[in-house]
């Protein structure tokens, strides 16, 4: 039922991830959008029963910096009528959420038939990264069958660092790196603490989200080898991309990402030891024991939450 999207750039081997180009990276990652195939379709706002279901959707997905949607209607001022409704079932914290809605009418959106025939809405993918965002080597596209689609294709939605996306069980993503060949890269997967699986060995082409559980995504490059994930991946060295339970001494939220600063904080590690916060990085890097300054550790996190099944 789930159609299966392209893992790009995400070899096996970490000295072989660390040959995408970026330029490479983008075409491939736009070019894959379209190669799966679900059962997927508009969500349709023809009553207000379904237009309150849609405004807590918009209030789901509101720690997705790269989540936009289109409202769609036989007329470009029925469209707005159902946007000025939507922001009626928003809380009053919530109203800025609307800035990601888009009014469109039927003309605007020919390919969407629904939308002749009364109010509809879908998700679209915001692939710009916005001014001031942090920056990442890395990227992560999700693809959910579940998510309101303006086609039969799974909607494929671009992850920005940071960010916090609700996702379906049939969900699936992938990985992409663009950097350097010396530098060291990282990537892992953990549920809940201790529970990783490396996603540079997983064997599917799309690897699938932990059904009903927070997953946490860490991505890293390096100069030099990290310790502490070093010693995560020589734990997971035989595991083939099976989440393996390390135990709360290898937790990635608890020992690397910290508690106080939340699992979608984005940090840096200096030297093995020391972890500063992002904003902290304009500042004269210290060095480590060795008198190493330049060893920075580039960290991106991902949050995949689980989502009723029901998303339509």
């Amino acid at each position: 039922m789930v159609g299966r999207m392209r893992k790009i750039s995400a070899p096996s081997s970490p000295a072989k991830r660390g040959l995408g180009a970026l330029g490479a990276f983008i075409g491939f990652a736009l070019a894959g959008l379209g190669a799966a195939s679900a059962e997927a379709a508009p969500a349709r706002l023809s009553s207000d029963a379904d237009i309150s279901a849609f405004a807590s959707l918009v209030k789901a997905y509101s720690g997705a910096s790269r989540v936009g949607w289109v409202v769609a209607a036989p007329s470009l001022a029925e469209a707005d009528a159902v946007v000025a409704n939507i922001g009626l079932h928003l809380a009053p914290a919530d109203q800025g959420l609307l800035q990601r809605v888009k009014p469109e009418s039927a003309a605007d959106a020919p390919s969407v038939a629904e939308a002749a025939r009364g109010p509809v809405a879908w998700l679209e993918p915001q692939f710009a990264r916005a001014a001031g965002g942090p920056a990442c080597s890395w990227q992560v596209w999700v693809a959910d069958p579940a998510a309101p689609s303006p086609d039969q294709g799974p909607a494929n939605i671009p992850l920005a660092p940071g960010d916090r996306l609700p996702v379906a069980s049939a969900a699936t993503f992938r990985v992409a790196f663009a950097g350097l060949l010396q530098s060291k890269v990282y990537a892992l997967g953990e549920t809940k603490p201790g529970a990783i699986r490396d996603l540079a060995t997983v064997p599917d082409v799309n690897i699938p989200v932990a059904a009903g559980e927070t997953e946490t995504i860490l991505l890293a490059i390096s100069r030099q080898p990290a310790p502490v994930l070093e010693s995560i991946r020589v734990a997971l060295a035989s595991s083939a991309g099976r989440r393996i339970e390390l135990g709360p001494d290898h937790a990635l939220r608890e020992n690397l990402l910290g508690r106080g600063r939340g699992i979608g904080a984005n940090i840096q590690l200096v030297g093995p030891n020391m972890v500063v916060a992002k904003a902290a990085a304009s500042k004269p890097a210290v060095a480590d024991a060795d008198g190493r300054a330049g060893d920075l550790i580039e960290t991106c996190t991902f949050v995949l939450t689980p989502a009723p099944e029901a998303m339509r």
